[in-house]
């Protein structure tokens, strides 16, 4: 539906606002600039966004996926219409009634909320549990949504206009992750480096540090505590490095998951025995991040429900979880122990919040919780401290100060919780790259003497 529409962008009369929630396809208004469209992103900017947010054609919506009807449900005359929403379902059952597939997110929210819905019938898409049904009557259109086989043909176009090293790396990457994960994303290969493609595709092989960031993990991670791990390096990285493996009774209750964690549940290491609440169940709001073996065990598997943020993500009920321990990931911490998962090079967005305000603030008000950010010491080789004196002119702050509680880097484990500002400073100074923990000392005394 999204190339349909992209196709009549000569027809349309106006401009036609599209907001998009992490974008994996590009129907053309991503990688050309289509007057038609105006498009605005929320959640995450993902790779694909990236560049047209960064000529400033597109914008972003910064909200929470918690509360990001609030405007529309008690505010209206302040908010945009939800005109037309597309979006992909399963064949109904025998009783009317369809779901999400894996990957159900706010889905279900918007068909609630939009004056119109368009529903995709995928018969691909795997069946899931928890709250996740609605009935055929809440659509108002359907149309045949099954995605093709992947074509061999089209790849191998794409690769014949490719020199004979990148064909090469290219045919290798295929051959480890699958023709079927490299399709959806076919028309990016031309622009996309073999490693940048092995990342997306979840087969890149973790650098040293993140093992290293995986052992100080593991030794912070307590028995029967019930996580959160959110997706993108080195987080992403955890649960296949081992971080989980010596552990018993955890618990999930997550907005997504990473690569392993389903296997963790299929050994039993991951039971919710301990939780507060949905015991002996792993909640989500989708299990995007899941590799293809995960799916494979999540499919049609009532060990694995699915609910809506607004309810998964509601800081009052991760905080009620036992032990309620978050782990997301920084591209940048200040010495006041200020978080910033969002931008680079001062106001450079290269993703959105996703859940790790809700995430880190729920398990950080559990009265047994800990809120982790994990981070690389450093960035560019080394050249450039991801722990900075204060952080750049424009950078945004996705966690603030106050509720700083546990960094991490492949040099140890800092810990804020109850220290003040020179404190916190020696903490991150501790787990810096040693190359640059003289300018950080010299700069933690001129901050706080």
């Amino acid at each position: 539906m999204q190339r349909a529409l992209a196709a009549r962008a000569g027809d349309l009369a106006g401009t036609v606002d599209i907001r998009l929630s992490s974008p994996v396809v590009d129907p053309g208004w991503l990688s050309r600039d289509m007057p038609a469209f105006r498009i605005e992103f929320e959640v995450f900017i993902a790779n694909l966004g990236r560049p047209l947010h960064d000529r400033k054609v597109a914008s972003y919506l910064p909200n929470l996926l918690s509360t990001s009807f609030k405007p529309h449900d008690h505010r209206p005359s302040e908010d945009k219409p939800i005109d037309v929403f597309f979006v992909n379902i399963t064949p109904p059952n025998s009783k009317g009634f369809v779901s999400f597939g894996p990957h159900q997110w706010n889905k279900r929210m918007y068909v609630r909320r939009a004056r119109c819905v368009v529903a995709e019938v995928d018969s691909s898409l795997q069946k899931t549990h928890g709250d996740v049904y609605m009935h055929v009557s809440e659509f108002d259109y359907f149309v045949e949504g099954t995605p093709p086989a992947p074509d061999p043909a089209v790849i191998e176009r794409e690769l014949q206009a490719m020199d004979a090293e990148k064909q090469a790396g290219i045919r290798q990457v295929i051959k480890e992750a699958g023709i079927e994960r490299i399709a959806p994303i076919v028309q990016y290969l031309t622009r996309t480096s073999v490693e940048d493609l092995r990342i997306l595709v979840g087969i890149a092989e973790p650098p040293p540090e993140y093992r290293r960031i995986a052992e100080h993990l593991s030794e912070i991670v307590e028995d029967g505590a019930t996580i959160q791990i959110g997706v993108g390096d080195p987080s992403a990285q955890m649960a296949r490095l081992g971080a989980f493996d010596r552990k018993h009774d955890l618990g999930l209750h997550t907005e997504m998951i990473a690569p392993g964690i389903a296997r963790l549940v299929d050994r039993g290491i991951i039971n919710g025995s301990r939780k507060s609440i949905h015991r002996g169940k792993a909640i989500a709001n989708a299990w995007s991040g899941a590799d293809p073996e995960d799916l494979r065990i999540i499919d049609d598997n009532p060990a694995f429900e699915l609910y809506d943020p607004e309810y998964v993500l509601d800081i009052g009920v991760i905080r009620s979880n036992c032990k309620q321990t978050s782990i997301n990931n920084a591209l940048s911490v200040d010495l006041t122990g200020q978080i910033n998962a969002e931008t680079v090079i001062g106001a450079r967005m290269i993703n959105g919040t996703g859940g790790a305000p809700e995430t880190h603030t729920g398990a950080f008000l559990c009265k047994d919780g800990r809120a982790i950010t994990l981070l690389p010491s450093t960035a560019l080789n080394g050249a450039v401290s991801r722990i900075v004196p204060q952080h750049e002119e424009g950078a945004f702050v996705t966690i603030p100060r106050y509720f700083a509680d546990t960094i991490i880097t492949e040099h140890g484990v800092a810990r804020l919780l109850g220290k003040n500002h020179r404190e916190r400073a020696n903490e991150l100074i501790a787990v810096a790259h040693p190359d640059h923990r003289d300018e950080l000392r010299s700069a933690a005394k001129r901050l706080f003497g």
